[in-house]
């Protein structure tokens, strides 16, 4: 007569293949989540860097010229130009940053009225 109680071997090897299958989907998701904290962690710094100019320009009476600066890994450059509205400046502001896949930017343009 054979025992109806606990696992045969086939059993607990199903079992554990099962789980070998989802802690390898576990640690393939992790692997993705940690690059792309990092890479939000770098597009939030670069927007950062863009406003903290953006700010600067606007404090200066009327601006004028432009430049670039590299600030942890984010190239931020601007520019000011002069639009055909009297006693304006355009102001805008580029950041780019390096990811694996290639360089990522953005930009931000406002107009700015001289007194």
């Amino acid at each position: 007569m054979r025992s109806t109680r606990g696992f045969t071997i086939v059993e607990a090897l199903v079992a554990v293949l099962i789980l070998t299958v989802g802690l390898l989907g576990l640690v393939t998701t992790s692997g993705v989540v940690t690059r792309m904290i990092g890479q939000g962690r770098q597009a939030t710094l670069a927007a950062a860097f863009a406003s903290e100019r953006l700010e600067v320009l606007r404090a200066q009476a009327c601006p004028s010229g432009g430049g670039s600066e590299i600030r942890d890994g984010v190239t931020v450059a601007w520019e000011v130009g002069i639009p055909p509205v009297p006693r304006a400046r355009t102001l805008l502001v580029r950041v780019q940053w390096g990811t694996p896949r290639g360089p990522r930017g953005d930009s931000i343009a406002t107009l700015l009225h001289c007194p």
